[in-house]
Order: C-alpha cells, then structure tokens, then sequence
C-alpha cells in the first residue's frame, strides 16, 4: 500500500462516518422506535415467568439509568466520571433511611436521592474543572472508592457490611408489590430515554456535543462550557441515582457491595454496544450485558472473557453500536430499493 493510498484512506474515512451519521440521524425515529419495541418485549416476555426474572428485569432498569446517566457526560460532552457507584447508592441508601430510620415512606428517598446526588456532581464537577481524561477519570474513581470505605465504615449510619433495609414503598396506603415496581421501572427507563433522545436534539444537547468534537469554536461563540459540563454532571449523576433507588426499593435492602466499582466499567460498554447515536443504545446495551452476565449460563465461567471478546468485535465491526448496525442496514435496504428520504429532496 503506498503512501497516497494512505492519504487517500485518511481523507475518505471522515466523509464514510459522516455519512454514517447522517444515516443515523435520518433514522432517528426508529432507532427509538427500536429501543421502545425492545422493552415492550422484555416487559411481556419477564411479566408472567418466575419472580426471580423479575430481579433480571429492574437490574436491567437500573443498569440503563446508570448508562444513560453517563451518556451526557461521557458520550454527547466527553468527560468521563467514574463516580457513578456512589450516585446509585446514594439513590438506594436514601430510600433506605428515609423509610427505616424516619417512618416515611421509601418514595420519599427518590426526589431526596436525585437532589443530593446532583448537588455532589456538581461540586465535584467545580472541583475538578481543571483536569480531562485519565485525570478526571482517577480523581472521581477514587471518590468512588471512598464512597465504597464510608459505606463499611459508618456501621451507626449506614448498617456497614449487612447494609440497611429498605421498606416496601407505600403511596396514599397503597402498598407497591414487585410486579408493580418492576412496571414503574420499566415507565421510568422509557421516558427517560425518550427525554434524553429529545435533549440531544435541542439546542442544549447540540451544544454539548459540540463542546466535545470542536471545544474551540462553542468557547468562541460565548457560552460557558464550565457551566455545561457541571449542568450535564448534575443532570447524569441524578438519573443514576433514580436507578439506585429502584434497585433498593426491588431488593428491599442497600448493601455496600451492589455498588461497587465494576458495574461503572460495564457502564461505559453499554452505549458502545448498543450504539451511540442514540440514548437508546444505552438501554440496548445494558439488556445486552445482563443477557450475557447473568441469562446465559454457559458464559458462567467464562462471562468476562466472551463479554471482552464481544466488546472487541462490536468495536472492530460495528463502531457504531447495534442500533446503529440496524440503521446502516435500513440504509442499504433504501439505497437498494431505490427509494429516497424526503430531507433528501430538501434543498
């Protein structure tokens, strides 16, 4: 291969994933669509099996809350936080102690969990505004992990090791069972997603990615891109807190180890897998990495080892996720059968 060929390859390489984009931009609705379809499913498919499905069901919930609380941050403004552990359990230990140690009900932790968790992104986004990449990424790991030490240091405070139990959760005494909790996860992933889909299209959202691909050009323009990225800190560390506080409220208990540090790590694959054009490749993704980690049993000794290798291979052969795998391949179908998109035709 000689050298113009290489530059050759350079220089189309930007239009091909321009294009890419554009596709996947055309197929927006669908995507949606798609992602909206793929919980319908799992809703009727887990809703009259064994309760321990269930579980399954609102631990993909809450993975999804967990990957779509990092999408703004880490995929539309690039900065990666590893503090996510601590916003989920900060959603399950609030529910917790607003139902065992005060007597209200278990929902009350809900608003109290998201307002906390966003108020603690925000002032460790203002502590350190200053660092990108690997440094911000360890700085915030490492309140990760100090969160993990107060969990099983303060026994008074948060039950240490065993944890704290959390209430069965009551509204106008109409008491919650698990079907029902699992429904209102389900409700709560799907709007979220939804919501978020309509804020990476406004100019709020555009804004952000914008940050991320030209930073120059947003500073430029003059707006406060600090401001932006503690508003998509604060914005994503409530969403994975409303997930904490689902998991706490189906398990019935908050206990130090359900928030360690490993889930973050799968919760950066998520969207890579189900793609990042889209919030809904975030839920796609986190059905896909419980599917692998706790459906399939054959992967039971080896479940991190193929989830690697398919990680690898999504990365080699489909950068862009499988919903944007679908939308390439409704491109090729339209391309194929002639038909044109109507933005096409627009001038």
């Amino acid at each position: 291969m000689t050298a113009t060929s290489l530059g050759r390859d350079e220089k189309q390489q930007p239009r091909k994933q321009a294009g890419i984009g554009a596709a996947l931009a055309r197929h927006r609705w669908k995507l949606e669509a798609a992602g909206s379809a793929v919980f319908v499913l799992l809703a009727l498919s887990y809703s009259t099996g064994a309760s321990y499905k269930q579980d399954y069901v609102v631990l993909i919930c809450t993975y999804a809350l967990l990957a779509l609380g990092m999408y703004i941050p880490f995929i539309m403004s690039g900065s990666l936080s590893l503090a996510y552990n601590a916003y989920l359990g900060i959603g399950a230990y609030a529910c917790a102690m607003v139902s065992t140690e005060y007597g209200w009900s278990s929902l009350w932790g809900i608003p109290i969990a998201v307002a906390l968790s966003a108020a603690i992104a925000w002032l460790l986004g203002m502590a350190t505004k200053r660092l990108r990449g690997f440094y911000l990424a360890g700085v915030t790991l490492l309140f990760g992990m100090a969160f993990q030490v107060f969990l099983l240091d303060e026994e008074g405070l948060t039950g240490g090791a065993t944890g704290m139990a959390v209430r069965r959760p009551t509204f106008l005494d109409h008491d919650f069972d698990r079907t029902q909790i699992m429904v209102a996860g389900l409700v709560v992933v799907w709007v979220v997603a939804l919501l978020m889909s309509r804020l990476r299209q406004s100019p709020f959202g555009i804004v952000v990615r914008l940050r991320k691909d030209v930073p120059e050009v947003v500073e430029s323009s003059g707006v406060n891109t600090g401001t932006i990225s503690l508003v998509s800190l604060a914005v994503g560390a409530g969403i994975a807190a409303l997930g904490g506080s689902l998991f706490g409220l189906m398990s019935g208990v908050a206990q130090p180890g359900s928030f360690n540090l490993h889930i973050i790590f799968l919760a950066i694959f998520m969207p890579l897998l189900g793609g990042q054009a889209s919030p809904w490749g975030a839920v796609i993704g986190a059905v896909i990495v419980v599917v692998f980690t706790f459906e399939l049993d054959v992967l039971a000794e080896s479940g991190t080892l193929v989830f690697a290798i398919a990680i690898l291979l999504v990365l080699r052969f489909a950068p862009h996720g499988l919903l944007g795998l679908l939308g390439m391949l409704g491109e090729l179908v339209r391309r194929t059968t002639g038909r044109r998109h109507p933005e096409e035709g627009r001038s």
